[in-house]
């Protein structure tokens, strides 16, 4: 909290040890005629609220150490992913501090409420990927894009960029496919069970299920190409997509 208050209102020289010698503005100091965003708000601790709504109401401050009061016009956005109400009830978070904060509400459904949000936000944030890592553009295969729609996303938008981030590196061409997803999205991690430590076999399983789909998605699910492609015989690609059901034809 004390980091916190520092960050928020700033501090003058010589306010606590390792101040820096010219002090430091605050975070609201900083956003005068702008915009501040608070993330995680209902992680705010109880001590710090009073204080929060008091800048909020007064749109002044003192830097921690000082005495001469600052003046900053500012807006404020808050996001949280917990019940503020529930925090009330707990006493945990002030009611006064949250009727202050909750004059324009939105709500974000979670990402598993949004299938149709999935694909756009999908593409948005892997070609951002690609430019940060310096790599030319990529593409999503049909199979793949059916696996990250009907996926859960209990991890919402962050889980979607970290899992498109390993699909990326993990791909040797410029298009991910199913199989480059990571192991628990595609070989049914429900059946094998959530809590499932990865193990030598599971890395094994999930090669060989990336170059079966890749092999598929490049032969149009052309068996006899596809086999011919991996260097097996047909009989034994037939059996390799039974065991980790894949379909014969695209899903």
């Amino acid at each position: 909290k004390d980091l916190l208050e520092s960050e928020l209102f700033g501090y003058v020289e010589g306010a606590f040890t390792g101040a820096k010698v010219k002090g430091k503005p605050g975070k609201f100091e900083l956003a005068n005629n702008g915009t501040i965003f608070l993330d995680e708000i209902g992680d705010l601790p109880l001590e710090m609220q009073p204080k929060l709504l008091r800048v909020l109401e007064e749109k002044e401050f003192e830097r921690i150490g000082d005495t001469k009061i600052i003046r900053s016009d500012f807006r404020v956005i808050c996001a949280t992913n917990q019940n503020l109400e529930d925090l009330m009830e707990k006493q945990k978070f002030r009611k006064d501090l949250f009727y202050r904060l909750n004059v324009i509400p939105i709500y974000i459904p979670p990402l598993r409420k949004r299938q149709k949000d999935i694909l756009p936000l999908a593409r948005h944030l892997l070609k951002k990927m690609t430019l940060a890592a310096n790599r030319s553009d990529m593409d999503i295969e049909k199979t793949a894009v059916k696996e990250l729609q009907n996926y859960d996303w209990p991890g919402n938008a962050r889980e979607l960029s970290n899992v498109l981030e390993r699909a990326m590196y993990s791909s040797d061409n410029n298009t991910i496919y199913k199989g480059d997803l990571p192991f628990h999205l595609n070989y049914n991690a429900q059946a094998q069970g959530k809590n499932k430590k990865p193990t030598l076999k599971d890395a094994q399983s999930q090669a060989q299920i990336k170059a079966i789909y890749q092999a598929l998605a490049r032969t149009n699910y052309n068996k006899a190409k596809a086999s011919k492609l991996l260097g097996i015989h047909r009989t034994l690609l037939y059996k390799k997509m039974k065991e980790y059901n894949i379909g014969l034809k695209p899903e």
